[in-house]
């Protein structure tokens, strides 16, 4: 989570990245820290050794901690599952069959599922993927994570996760997988903040009091393109460089494992970005593992996106097969693991350019810049298609 901590720990002998904004661990006594800031304004990671991190009690990328007592306690809606609640519905989508349904069919779906998006900062898109094949996957991430990739670096993330960088190979890079024709429209029509492109965190969050005190409408960002100069030609050190100068919306970003092991505590609640905002960029997420109510799904606080703050939770528990569409901006976090089984999901990004998430290029090993590139050539085609549709229908 940018803003929270950031710091790479790759394995013995290669470069050890950290951040200051990580707290320090209890007990420990603060030291001077190197601090580093982008052209952007934006704190990133310094170079140091495993050693001298600990010292200072540093924690890992990501590692923004398990919850704690002041952790708030909200009330919990499940989607799916023997804890389902009816009031739950309004946050699903049933896209069985999508790719069957006639032309007129698959717009109303996609009309709703934005119109969700929009409202609640995320949308569950139930049984949108062939669940067998989803089945399939998940042997082939936990072989991915528990054996070593050429050039690839799995991470630690917060309460006890691990996040590695997927390689661009089968059956990874597969069209019914990262090129949903719902998920592209969606992504289209929804991601329309530019903010980040060109501008300083400075001028980021000064636009971000404007959009609240005008009553913080997704539309609003509408009004602000891209501003010109060297930020957006060139996107410092952990700020987006996805499309062009000359080009505005969503481009792919980046997609990896996330493995979450029996025991793990629940996170934080937190934000996957704090600046430009809302719009800016989306997290999909394709479960590989059966989502039960207690090991370890997302949970999201609806509206949260708009700053909203309903005093409840929603905990996205859907069948196998469904994706799970959420702005990075929408509050939200893990629950606890009180299963039996390590649990494995896919995640892949949208963004637009300049967005600072904190991630270097090769945060997940020396290679992994190579991968993630290769993955937004082969969805980015596709789902510029999508964006410029949209835009001509505007």
């Amino acid at each position: 989570c940018a803003g929270v901590c950031t710091a790479m720990i790759p394995r013995a002998g290669l470069p050890f990245w950290r951040t200051f904004t990580a707290p320090f661990g209890r007990g420990r006594q603060p030291a001077v820290a190197r601090q580093l800031v982008n052209e952007a304004g934006f704190e990133v990671g310094v170079t140091m050794s495993p050693e001298e991190a600990d010292r200072l009690g540093l924690k890992p990328f990501g590692d923004g901690g398990a919850a704690n007592e002041s952790t708030p306690k909200r009330p919990k809606l499940y989607t799916h599952g023997p804890c389902a609640s009816p009031a739950a519905a309004q946050f699903v989508v049933p896209c069985l069959g999508f790719e069957d349904a006639h032309e007129a069919e698959r717009r109303r779906l996609a009309r709703e599922a934005l119109r969700r998006m929009r409202d609640n900062g995320f949308v569950v898109l139930e049984s949108l993927l062939p669940q067998e094949w989803v089945r399939k996957l998940e042997a082939e991430a936990q072989s991915f994570l528990s054996l070593p990739q050429p050039g690839l670096i799995p991470q630690p993330l917060r309460a006890g996760r691990t996040e590695g960088h997927l390689s661009f190979t089968a059956p990874w890079a597969s069209d019914w997988l990262l090129k949903n024709e719902l998920v592209l429209e969606v992504i289209a029509g929804y991601m329309n903040n530019n903010l980040a492109a060109g501008r300083t965190q400075e001028e980021q969050q000064w636009s971000l009091v404007q959009w609240l005190t005008s009553g913080a409408h997704l539309e609003w960002f509408e009004l602000c393109g891209p501003k010109p100069g060297q930020l957006l030609e060139t996107p410092p050190p952990g700020c987006s460089d996805v499309g062009t100068q000359d080009e505005t919306g969503p481009f792919f970003g980046r997609i990896s494992l996330i493995h979450t092991p029996p025991g793990a505590e629940p996170q934080k609640h937190h934000r996957d970005i704090n600046f430009p905002g809302p719009a800016a960029q989306v997290t999909a997420q394709v479960a590989l593992t059966p989502l039960e109510a207690n090991n370890g799904p997302l949970a999201y606080v609806p509206g949260s996106h708009r700053m909203l703050t309903p005093g409840f939770e929603v905990v996205a528990n859907p069948p196998l097969g469904s994706v799970v569409l959420y702005d990075s901006f929408c509050e939200h976090r893990g629950i606890e693991h009180h299963g039996h089984r390590d649990r494995y999901a896919m995640y892949y990004e949208f963004e637009t350019r300049g967005v600072f998430s904190g991630y270097t290029a090769t945060h997940f090993g020396p290679e992994s810049e190579s991968h993630m590139q290769a993955f937004r050539g082969f969805v980015d085609p596709e789902l510029r298609a999508w964006v410029g549709r949209n835009v001509s229908l505007e």
